[in-house]
């Protein structure tokens, strides 16, 4: 994403999601089926890695991730709860854009590294439950993951409709009942505390302390 594309998003972030309530239609695809084409895809990638001797080059390994990951979130969506509405008002274009791409390097080289020893994992949609509350705005999607020795882990993926993509996009997954994007926002909010309410270093602060859940040694 370029600098310009990542600014129109957030100033179009709330206009998009307002407006895909205005009218009525029918999504190409349902968010189940979105979502477990998303979640094959990103294990197909880990597998090939695991089997094929990929891992260790890990900017490749990264890279491939990301290219799979960048239409399955909404990063800007994400990024703008993060920060929120007081911040978004108060910050530069440039910090928002800082962010968001800092963000989105994290967020793959933590999802990629904790991805890198499951690739025999499964994961199977659950019936959904509450549909008649989902929305083109947030329908939760429910899965099974299960491991190679019969353990199952709950995840639930909040995901909205984007018109723009025509598909949907992942803005929330809980885990084994941890909600991410409440992890993310108060990580974000106790590192803004600690550095004074320095944006730009908070920024530098989530770029390094994330670079090191994520290293070489998960390549052996």
């Amino acid at each position: 994403m370029n600098i310009v594309g990542a600014i129109r998003g957030f100033i179009l972030v709330g206009v998009v999601l307002a407006a895909s309530q205005a009218q009525a239609f029918t999504p190409s695809k349902p968010a189940g089926q979105s979502v477990m084409d998303g979640v094959n895809a990103v294990l197909e990638v880990v597998k090939k890695y695991n089997e094929e001797g990929g891992g260790g080059d890990r900017q490749a390994y990264l890279a491939e991730v990301g290219g799979v990951l960048d239409p399955l979130i909404g990063y800007t969506v994400i990024v703008s709860r993060i920060m929120g509405n007081e911040l978004l008002e108060s910050s530069t274009q440039a910090q928002k854009v800082r962010f968001l791409q800092v963000f989105k390097r994290s967020m793959i080289n933590t999802y990629a590294g904790g991805l890198y020893n499951f690739g025999s994992f499964e994961v199977e949609l659950l019936p959904g439950e509450n549909e008649s509350e989902n929305t083109v705005r947030n329908t939760r999607v429910n899965l099974n993951v299960i491991s190679p020795d019969g353990q199952e882990y709950p995840m639930v993926q909040s995901v909205y409709y984007s018109r723009e993509a025509d598909d949907w996009r992942m803005q929330n997954v809980i885990v084994n009942g941890v909600n991410l994007g409440v992890t993310f926002k108060t990580q974000f909010d106790q590192i803004y505390r600690d550095t004074g309410g320095d944006l730009d270093a908070t920024i530098d602060e989530w770029e390094r302390t994330t670079a090191e859940t994520f290293n070489e040694d998960q390549f052996q």
